[in-house]
C-alpha cells in the first residue's frame, strides 16, 4: 500500500493526467489530493470531470477542499466575491472552461463534488490539510481558515506528533519543501511550475508540467 499526495492542480488537465498515468495507482493506495481544482488554469471544468470519474473507480481516494473551492462556491451566491473571484483568484479562467464565461454553466454535478470535499484527513502518521494547522490545537477544533487559508510560513510541530502535508503555499523553486515535521508540495503548476505527487511513506515525489515533462525527486 502507497499513501499519495497529490498537490495544487488549478485547472491544469494535461500535468494531471500524466502524473496520475505515471504514479498509476491501485485499489490498495491512498490517495489525497490537496485541493485547489480550480482557477488559473484553462481546464477547469475538465479537471473537475476527470476527479468525478476516478470517483467511480475501485479506488481509495480522499478529495480535500481549498481556498479555491471556497471562493468558487461564494462566487455563486455573492456578487462581491464573484467580481473578486474573477478579478484576482482566476475565477474568469474556470467560468470560460465552462463554456459562455457564466456561472449558470457550472454542472450541478461539479458543485456536489466541491460540496463534498474534506476539510482534512488523518493516518496513524501524518495529518493532511489544504494550507496549515495550529500546531497547539486538536485537529478537529482547527478553525477552517487555518485549515484552507493559512500561509505554510514555518509551521511548528502539530501537538499529536503527526507530520503535516499541505499545499496552498506555492512554492517558487518548483520542489516541494520539506521542514521534517511539514511538507508543502504545492509546486505552482497553474503559473507555469510543476503538479507534485509525494509518496509519503518514501519520501520520494514524482512531477509533471504543460510539456509533457516528468522528473522525480526525494524530500
Amino acid at each position: 500500500m502507497r499513501t499519495l499526495a497529490i498537490g495544487d492542480i488549478h485547472g491544469c488537465l494535461v500535468p494531471l493526467k500524466k502524473l496520475w498515468e505515471t504514479i498509476d495507482p491501485q485499489p490498495e493506495d491512498c490517495i489525497i489530493f490537496m485541493g485547489d481544482y480550480v482557477d488559473r488554469g484553462p481546464e477547469c471544468k475538465a479537471v473537475i470531470d476527470f476527479l468525478i470519474r476516478l470517483q467511480m473507480q475501485d479506488l481509495n481516494i480522499i478529495f480535500l477542499s481549498g481556498n479555491h473551492e471556497e471562493k468558487f462556491a461564494l462566487a455563486r451566491i455573492n456578487y462581491i466575491e464573484l467580481e473578486q473571484w474573477r478579478a484576482a483568484w482566476g475565477g474568469t479562467e474556470t467560468l470560460e472552461s465552462y463554456g459562455s464565461g457564466d456561472m449558470k454553466d457550472v454542472l450541478d454535478s461539479h458543485w456536489e463534488f466541491i460540496r463534498t470535499c474534506r476539510p482534512h484527513y488523518e493516518t496513524d502518521t501524518h495529518i493532511f490539510v489544504h494550507a496549515n494547522l495550529e500546531a497547539d490545537v486538536p485537529l478537529y477544533e482547527q478553525l477552517p481558515f487555518t485549515v484552507i487559508h493559512k500561509k505554510f510560513g514555518k509551521p511548528k510541530p502539530h501537538m499529536s506528533g503527526k507530520i503535516m502535508v499541505c499545499g496552498h503555499t506555492a512554492q517558487e523553486s518548483h520542489v516541494p519543501l520539506n521542514l521534517g515535521h511539514a511538507v508543502c508540495i504545492d509546486t505552482d503548476v497553474g503559473r507555469g511550475g510543476w503538479l507534485t505527487c509525494l509518496h509519503v511513506e518514501t519520501g520520494s515525489y514524482w512531477q509533471t508540467n504543460f510539456d509533457g515533462d516528468l522528473r522525480e525527486g526525494l524530500i
